[in-house]
């Protein structure tokens, strides 16, 4: 997870409205380091509404549906402005976006077209597309499985617990996750003035000229950079041990969460009875954020959960 998003990204989804588990984040992850068009399948739209708050601020962003009676136009404006777009409640992946996804751009001189159905259009480079389903056992054509990265958000009992812990924490102690969010923004920046302390001091080093040794300037300059690098150091050490403690806090609440996923993996095989018994996972939610707001009384955490 580290090596594909920083902690800084995972704070700034979370506060979009992402779930904080980590089947979430690891999958969002994905959406922006594919080198394919994501096909994203989430069934409880969390993702997608996430998605949508995470481009809201752009001025060239595109919803539309794959059934939209404008679908074509839109899209074809889309890939000549460079816009961004999302189409969402697909079905299966239309042929016509076929060029799209295996890139099939043509380049006549200082113009670069694509071929969409009948018509050439100009290619913008800055377009880019994102197709979303709520369907989980939606079927992709064999021909369009090697252009496409399936990232898949339907529930897994982890998922759920990470994601019902973290409803717990933010209702029983919610200055306990609001401690650690500022941690994990506070170790961000440390290492983000680690990065360039480092990145400052090969460049003196790549630029300086003469003898290392008997230039001073370059020398007080290390023993500075030294200085603030070992100070950071301890603060991340510190950070690091404060940041365990907090955890220990927060697993005495893990116990009630994965019996919470447990029970909707539960209701959720009773659709296996009758179709009748469908139960989306944001009304579970909303019975689960219900009990947590009932009080009952107790004299320990142990006796509430």
């Amino acid at each position: 997870m580290r090596f594909i998003s920083t902690e800084s990204q995972t704070l700034k989804w979370k506060s979009e409205g992402l779930p904080g588990d980590s089947l979430s984040l690891e999958n969002s992850s994905m959406i922006f380091t594919t080198t394919k068009t994501p096909v994203i399948i989430d069934p409880n739209q969390a993702a997608t509404e996430w998605l949508k708050r995470h481009f809201s601020n752009e001025k060239n962003l595109e919803i539309i549906n794959q059934n939209d009676p404008k679908f074509s136009t839109l899209l074809e404006l889309s890939v000549k402005f460079g816009k961004i777009m999302i189409i969402q409640e697909i079905d299966q992946v239309d042929s016509v976006l076929f060029p799209l996804l295996r890139k099939d751009i043509m380049i006549q001189g200082p113009r670069t077209s694509i071929q969409l159905g009948e018509k050439t259009i100009d290619y913008n480079h800055n377009f880019a597309l994102y197709l979303t389903t709520r369907n989980s056992l939606i079927q992709i054509h064999p021909n369009a499985q090697a252009l496409v990265s399936v990232i898949n958000y339907t529930v897994t009992l982890s998922g759920l617990e990470g994601q019902l812990l973290s409803m717990i924490i933010n209702h029983e102690k919610p200055d306990l996750e609001k401690k650690k969010t500022e941690l994990l923004q506070n170790e961000e920046s440390l290492k983000m003035q680690l990065a360039d302390l480092e990145k400052a001091l090969l460049e003196e080093l790549a630029s300086s000229s003469g003898n290392i040794l008997e230039n001073k300037t370059l020398i007080e300059s290390l023993n500075q950079t030294k200085s603030k690098s070992n100070i950071i150091a301890t603060s991340l050490k510190e950070s690091s041990h404060l940041q365990e403690s907090l955890d220990k806090e927060r697993e005495v609440y893990r116990g009630l969460a994965n019996k919470g996923s447990q029970l909707y993996i539960v209701i959720t095989d009773l659709q296996k009875i009758s179709n009748m018994y469908r139960f989306s996972l944001a009304m579970y939610l909303g019975l689960f954020k219900k009990c947590l707001d009932d009080p009952q009384p107790s004299n320990s955490i142990q006796e509430k959960l």
